[in-house]
């Protein structure tokens, strides 16, 4: 299942989208509003070439449909997403690695894209669950709950660029 989640943060510059959108306050002020029990940077690096590569593992709060939680039963929630961000090129390239391997396949691509209204941010993301029977059930699910998540980051995004403009 292929989608896309499209966000405008407003009065803002791409510069300073940047920095907010990757900075560890904001995203510790996601934590509660996304609904997640745990996320912990495994990793962040600068690289040579200006890139940065930002490896996080999170686990979010989820209310699993019926069918779903008898498959996942006994199992935790939680995956290891890995984003090489090129701040030159105003993309990022998403990979998720979750405990079921093969099973649940996640990616995306972000783009981000400066107008006079402030930033876009587009994401287009790929799921594939290979569970048969459940393939489709559980990529709508996993689909609705991303779709609703980043409505979330979207308005603590612009209120946290707010409150930085308006201490």
């Amino acid at each position: 299942m292929e989608f896309a989640i499209e966000m405008l943060t407003r009065g803002v510059s791409y510069a300073r989208f940047r920095h907010v959108y990757y900075s560890e306050p904001f995203h510790q002020e996601l934590v509660p509003a996304i609904r997640l029990k745990e996320r912990v940077v495994r990793e962040r690096v600068q690289l040579p070439d200006g890139r940065e590569r930002i490896s996080v593992y999170i686990a979010p709060r989820v209310e699993l449909p019926a069918v779903l939680a008898k498959v996942v039963d006994g199992y935790a929630i939680g995956y290891e997403e890995t984003t090489l961000f090129d701040p030159e090129a105003r993309r990022a390239d998403v990979s998720i690695q979750t405990p079921a391997g093969n099973l649940l396949q996640l990616a995306a691509q972000t783009h981000f894209t400066e107008s006079e209204a402030g930033v876009h941010t587009r994401i287009d993301l790929s799921v594939r669950v290979k569970l048969l029977g459940l393939g489709g059930v559980a990529e709508r699910f996993v689909a609705s709950e991303t779709r609703k998540r980043y409505e979330v980051v979207e308005r603590v995004l612009q209120e946290h660029v707010d409150r930085l403009d308006h201490p």
